[in-house]
Order: C-alpha cells, then structure tokens, then sequence
C-alpha cells in the first residue's frame, strides 16, 4: 500500500481498521509524527498503560530478537480485544523486525491480534523500511512533513472549536505568521493561547480569540528574536542583523522559521506596495494589511516602504525562496544558509 495522502491518513486515525496490522508514522516534524502516533494508539486502547494491551519496544529489544515483533502481533491479550504495539525506531535499526512482520501479515500466515504503530523521524525514499511499508497490503505509512501556513491554521481553528472558541479573522492571521513548522510546538503554544482565553461561557465579551490575546500569549522570545533577525535584514542594518541571528539561535530559533520571518516581512511590504500602486496611501496600506501594521511599528514600516519598491522585493523573495530550497534539499548547514540570505537582504535594502 502506497504511503496514505491527507484524507485518507484523517480517516485511518480516526478508525484504523483491522484489515491493517501495522503502520509506520515518519517524517522530519517529530511534533506531528507523536500527535498521530498516538491518536491511532488511542483508537486501540484508551489507556496507552494498559499493561494487558500495550507494550512498547524500542530498537534494543528486537536487536538480538528481531522475532519478538511479529510473535507479540501475533499474541492474545488476556483481557481480550486488540493490543497495542508501539515501537520508537531510528533509520532502519528495526528493518529485520519489520519485515518478518510484514511478510507474515500479507503471506497470510500471522493473524494479528494487535495494531503495531511504528513511529521514525526522517526516511529517505531509500530507506527499507519506508519502502517495505509503501508496498505493504496489510501495513500503512503515514507521512508527517511540516506544517504549511493553512495547516497550522486548520490545527487552530479546530483547538479553538474544541473549546467552542473561534478566532477573529486578524487574529488567526497573526496566530499563523507567528507559529512555526513543528506540529507538536504550533499545538503546544495554541494550548497555551486556549488557556489564556479560557473556554466558551469564560467572563469575557465574547468567545472570540483576538489579535490582542494573541500578542499577549504567542508573542515570546524566540518570535521577538525572529522579528529581530527580519527587521533588521530589511532595514539594511548588517551589524545589527549581525547581533540578531547570534540572540536567534541562543532563543532556539529554527532555521527555517528564521526563513519563514523573513519571507512574511517581504511578503507584508509586497502587499503594502500593491496597494500603494492601486490608488492607496502608505498609511490606508498599512491599514488593509492581515493583521494591521501595528501603531508603534508604522514609523519603521513606513521607511521600510521606502526602501523597497516592488521589483526589488520581487528579487529579496526569489533570493528567501531558493535559500529555503536549498535549507531542505541540500545537505549543506542550514544556519550559514539562512544567514548567508538574510545579509543578501540587507545588502539589497542598503542599496
């Protein structure tokens, strides 16, 4: 079975059917591989503890005894019902384990008894594993790659509706510009924002997230470093863009939410300037911008405006675009990437 695309990976979390034995959860957004990991693992046994229906091996257990993988597939729970395997593995360490699993679950001579969900960070398309799960037809694989901006808005809109709250239009605009790649970190902060707010029938106006319960929340230091690290390539200011990627990376900034920053201020001058060009004012432009340029940063984006005209913005995102090309396809260091783009950047404005 091919690796399952949106849809159906949704539908398979929800209710993992028993025609399927196995499946493999990879990817490089480790927060999404856990979430979905233990989403299905719950459709199993609620209680992931159950010492009668769960168990867990990592890759040292099955080194000497690759076997004992598809003997505990095999194996009846005491209590009765389908048991839960669970198996943490790096590359391809649990292969050997896999695939006398699998061989067993399509030759149609191990009849299992349990789910074994398999969760592994990144796998090339050469890796045994991936490949033996892809063309598996009793086992899943489940790719996790990171978020895009609708997905993380998609992931807030549906935390916030749990909690029957609802974000204004503004405000997920800024929610999404200031999370990240990482499912299980955009989750994490999105809870913190959901306790702020407090649920449905909270003494409040109305259940509505704001731009304000945003900024008082989802504003920290690693998206204060990352607004540093834009601010400064735009302005032109080297020495101080300089002093900013160093505070970045102390705050944990990712490269590539580094990247994402920097196309986010490219892109807000970009819909500025369209609007400039259509008729508006620098001020009115600001105005339409989601969300709104905020009043104590008109004056620098007000000199950023006149800085970059378009085509020279239409040269700083091709510049970010094929620095995040090359971040992820590569091989070479991410961070020298980044940097290397970002002082490009700021060349360009000083020009």
């Amino acid at each position: 079975m091919a690796a399952l695309k949106a849809n159906a990976i949704a539908s398979f979390i929800r209710a993992p059917g028993e025609d399927i034995g196995a499946a493999l959860i990879y990817g490089p957004d480790a927060g999404l591989v856990r979430e979905r990991a233990t989403s299905v693992s719950r459709q199993v046994t609620p209680d992931l503890n159950d010492p009668f229906n769960a168990i867990e091996f990592t890759d040292q257990d099955l080194k000497a005894e690759p076997s004992r993988l598809a003997d505990e597939a095999a194996a009846l729970s005491f209590a009765g019902g389908r048991r839960l395997i669970r198996l943490r593995t790096v590359g391809d360490a649990a292969s050997q384990a896999a695939k006398r699993l699998i061989d067993g679950l399509d030759g149609g001579y191990l009849k299992a008894n349990a789910l074994v969900v398999i969760e592994a960070g990144d796998l090339a398309k050469s890796s045994k594993l991936r490949k033996m799960f892809e063309a598996a037809k009793r086992a899943v694989a489940i790719p996790c790659y990171e978020d895009k901006p609708e997905d993380v808005a998609a992931l807030a809109k549906a935390m916030a509706g749990e909690h029957g709250l609802s974000f204004d239009e503004d405000a997920l605009a800024y929610a999404v510009s200031l999370l990240g790649v990482d499912r299980g970190v955009s989750a994490s902060e999105l809870r913190k924002l959901i306790d702020y707010v407090g649920p449905t029938g909270a003494a409040r106006e109305a259940d509505l997230i704001t731009v304000e319960d945003v900024r008082a929340t989802l504003v920290d230091t690693t998206a204060d470093a990352v607004d540093a690290v834009a601010g400064a390539a735009l302005d032109g200011r080297q020495e101080r863009l300089s002093a900013a990627l160093r505070r970045s990376a102390a705050a944990g900034a990712s490269e590539i939410g580094l990247l994402r920053g920097l196309q986010r201020g490219v892109a807000r001058l970009s819909s500025a300037q369209d609007a400039i060009a259509a008729g508006a004012n620098a001020r009115d432009a600001m105005k339409r911008l989601r969300p709104p340029v905020f009043f104590g940063e008109q004056a620098a984006f007000s000199a950023r405006l006149r800085s970059w005209p378009r085509a020279k913005l239409a040269v700083a995102m091709d510049t970010l675009l094929d620095a995040e090309a090359a971040a992820k396809s590569t091989g070479a260091p991410q961070r020298a990437i980044v940097e290397r783009a970002a002082m490009r950047l700021a060349a360009l404005a000083a020009r």
